[in-house]
């Protein structure tokens, strides 16, 4: 069992808000009292984090999803799909020692679009030794000169949205869509993060190897589950549209799919979402260096949801596998967030960084 101390807890937290900057204090004199998350106050947060415990955590373990919202100071854009709490870089970080994972990736959520300050900020807050990033870029306006400044605050990753993309629609435009992203970030060794559901995942099967980029899938592909019937650990995953393509994808050995979100697609009751273990059961068989653990913290449109019930089966689903449980929590995510690199293209004969030259 994995303890940690108050000190240890108000430490991390520190630690976050300082390094954000001048305004800091001021910040944490306003978010105190601020109740967004499961009806308490971060300060109450950071004393209930605290006195936890983790048992069976790996050291050193990674949450590979989550996002950071701020409101207050960053305003969504004026079309975006949902209105968020405050749930903040020093949020996060008391939410992380309370789960027991020492390493996180920051996704930028879909209300900022191509606005990726906050994202930037919170990996300053963080810094490299904890936390990676995943950008969502606009690749006719983003430069050379930026993608590389990314980098080197550490960034990691960038997201493409196809979740309002129909299955049934033609495919060539998602083709063009993620080929220019390959393009952009292939040099950097970023992975290229899929929000999509798993019949479009199942639609460019043959084409995500072609891109040459490492390919992270999130939210179990976000699957289609039947209604229950039944117990749902008799169901096959298997019958599930698109569900054998993602298996493909990933004994491949250049996608990785996030193990998260389990809720947004459950269709059972209770907080562990037993209908997705034939899911889960089955990721971790044929692709056991392939999934990595993601939180999905704050639970965007399931705000003030209990993850700790997931987190507990989870652990209880790699119960007797310590291997499993190593690379579910930690080493395929150190594998997936360190960069291949290449040398980086000369401006003058690659198109793409020729064309997006600063």
């Amino acid at each position: 069992m994995r303890l940690f101390s108050k000190a240890q807890c108000y430490r991390g937290f520190l630690q976050a808000a300082l390094v954000v900057g001048a305004s800091a204090t001021a910040a944490w004199g306003r978010y105190r009292s601020i109740t967004p998350y499961n009806g308490s106050t971060i300060e109450q947060r950071t004393v209930s984090s605290c006195n936890g415990s983790i048992a069976g955590m790996p050291d050193g373990a990674w949450d590979s999803h989550l996002h950071v919202l701020d409101p207050v100071r960053y305003p969504p854009l004026p079309d975006a799909e949902y209105k968020p709490g405050v749930h903040t870089v020093w949020d996060n970080a008391i939410f992380e020692h309370g789960i027991g994972c020492e390493h996180v990736v920051m996704v930028q959520p879909s209300i900022y679009g191509t606005n990726n300050t906050l994202l930037m900020e919170s990996l300053r807050a963080y810094g490299p030794e904890r936390a990676r990033g995943v950008v969502v870029l606009d690749v006719a306006d983003t430069t050379r000169a930026q993608l590389e400044e990314w980098d080197s605050i550490g960034v990691r990753g960038a997201r493409i949205n196809l979740q309002s993309h129909d299955a049934s629609e033609p495919t060539e435009r998602l083709k063009d869509v993620l080929k220019q992203h390959a393009d952009a970030i292939g040099p950097f060794g970023w992975v290229l993060q899929l929000h999509a559901r798993m019949e479009v995942v199942a639609s460019l099967e043959a084409f995500i190897p072609t891109l040459g980029v490492r390919v992270a899938i999130d939210h179990f592909g976000h699957p289609t589950m039947p209604k229950p019937s039944g117990d749902p650990q008799d169901l096959d995953p298997y019958t599930i549209n698109g569900f054998g393509a993602l298996v493909r994808l990933l004994q491949q050995g250049e996608s990785w799919v996030k193990i998260s979100g389990a809720y947004r697609s459950s269709k059972v009751p209770g907080l562990d979402y037993r209908d997705m273990d034939p899911v889960a059961r089955e990721l971790f068989r044929v692709a056991p260096s392939r999934v990595v653990y993601g939180s999905d913290w704050p639970h965007t449109r399931f705000e003030g949801l209990n993850i700790e019930p997931w987190n507990a089966h989870l652990l209880d689903l790699t119960e007797g596998n310590e291997e499993l449980r190593r690379k579910l929590f930690r080493e395929n995510a150190r594998e997936l967030w360190s960069p291949r690199r290449r040398s980086l293209p000369n401006a003058n004969v690659d198109p793409w960084h020729r064309r997006r030259q600063s």
